[in-house]
């Protein structure tokens, strides 16, 4: 799992919902299987869970 966050003000509400930034990071994420959760409270959480894919 890789958590990216901050303590600043956070994202405002309806972030990510008129651009492709955040939504090409789903897309991408979502293909590979995995999930991406983003929270706004107490400043910017992004948490992306991949599967591990063994050799």
């Amino acid at each position: 799992m890789l958590v990216l966050e901050d303590d600043g003000s956070g994202l405002p509400p309806g972030t990510g919902q008129h651009g492709f930034g955040l939504i090409g990071m789903r897309e991408r994420v979502t293909a590979l299987g995995g999930t991406l959760t983003i929270s706004c409270t107490h400043g910017t959480r992004v948490c992306v869970s991949l599967p591990l894919r063994y050799a």
